[in-house]
């Protein structure tokens, strides 16, 4: 009989203390975190289920059959079910419970069969193999190609998680595969054999580097909520003025460096003191709310809408001319304030259009001449758009 260094049995229970040492991280993390993140408890939940179900099959002829292999395996392949919960939930989805949960129930009526009924390890490691390379593998897929994955950024821990979720997937094909395609004997989950050591050690090293993983999506989550209320404006979204001017001075300093001209259109709510005074201060910020969503819309992925104060916004528009600058603006002007929503109530808004030149000292002297075309809107009438005394009414 050979002799290997290290049997099943111990690879599990070493998986499993590991696994609990790394759901109280986990566990902690969640706790201690200074912003709400979207299913890390339920990530928690799953990372507690991977520590239950291993010590389980680590006791496997220490303990009755029912408890090892039947919750063992239960309550491991609910933890890759509760982990594709937490992910959905991360992303802002809801996870449709009922198919999950008629294939759990399925597949652990079947282990329980050829368990107490008619053993058969062979079965059992078709049917939950199989089931786990299922869920582990789309698991990916959804993480993957989900936009808002994208937007918290698909940095270290998105694709360590993804990268993790692949090779379990790939583990569980291939000894599904496996045990389908040869017989299995008398064998058992911890047999002393090469192919359970390498089994057993490969899922355990996966079911580790998830929770992992997902410690990480959850730190990258926090980060990126940190940097971004560091940069907007909390009520509208509009990046607020300090990245304003900080975008402002790398377009001038590119504008500097090519020659390509920018421009800015400063705009606000046309007597939007009566809104607050008639509708109160609620209605007035969902007005705010409204203008920036619509003129974020309308502008170019590469403009940048801020918040200047109070109702006052400023678009900067990179590597555009006054004329170019113009046309935007009158779109602008007839088509962010349409409203679909009819408790908001009707409104207009002023603009004022001013192009970066050489001469200008710095940005605010581009800032100043875009406000005194506003200044200019408003002193004729409101509801226009005004260039250094050239005007476009509607």
């Amino acid at each position: 009989m050979d002799a290997y260094a290290l049997d099943p049995r111990t690879t599990v229970l070493i998986g499993s203390i590991t696994s609990g040492m790394m759901a109280i991280v986990l566990s902690l993390l969640a706790r201690a975190t200074p912003l709400p993140v979207p299913g890390l408890w339920t990530w928690v939940g799953g990372a507690w289920l991977v520590f239950s179900g291993l010590l389980m099959l680590g006791l496997r002829d220490w303990i009755p059959p029912l408890l090892t292999v039947t919750l063992g395996n239960g309550a491991l392949m609910m933890a890759y079910i509760l982990w594709l919960a937490g992910t959905h939930r991360h992303l802002g989805q809801r996870i449709r419970w009922a198919p999950w949960l008629v294939a759990w129930g399925l597949v652990t009526a079947v282990i329980t069969w050829f368990i107490l009924v008619e053993p058969s390890f062979r079965v059992r490691t078709v049917v939950v193999a199989g089931l786990c390379t299922y869920v582990s593998a789309h698991h990916a897929l959804v993480l993957a190609r989900h936009p808002r994955a994208e937007r918290f950024g698909r940095s270290i821990g998105v694709s360590l998680t993804i990268t993790w979720l692949l090779i379990l997937a790939v583990v569980y094909g291939a000894r599904t595969l496996h045990a389908a395609a040869y017989a299995q004997g008398s064998t058992g989950l911890l047999t002393q054999d090469a192919i359970q050591i390498v089994y057993t050690g490969s899922f355990t090293i996966c079911n580790l580097m998830l929770v992992i993983g997902f410690a990480t999506m959850a730190s990258d989550h926090v980060r990126a909520r940190i940097e971004d209320q560091a940069t907007h404006d909390p009520l509208t979204g509009a990046l607020n003025r300090q990245a304003l001017m900080d975008s402002l001075e790398r377009e001038r300093a590119r504008s500097m460096r090519t020659g390509q001209p920018f421009s800015v259109a400063m705009l606000d709510v046309d007597h939007f003191k009566k809104i607050n005074d008639s509708h109160g201060h609620p209605v007035g910020d969902r007005v705010l709310v409204h203008l920036s969503r619509r003129m974020s819309a309308l502008v170019r992925p590469n403009d940048v809408v801020a918040r200047y104060g109070g109702e006052e916004f400023i678009i900067v528009m990179p590597e555009t001319s006054l004329a170019a600058a113009l046309q935007a603006g009158q779109r602008i002007l007839v088509n962010a304030v349409q409203i679909e929503d009819q408790a908001l109530p009707a409104f207009t808004i002023s603009i004022g259009l001013a192009q970066w030149s050489s001469a200008d000292n710095s940005v605010e002297t581009v800032i100043a001449r875009a406000d005194a075309a506003l200044y200019a809107a408003k002193a004729n009438g409101r509801n226009r758009v005004e260039v250094g005394g050239s005007a476009i009414s509607v």
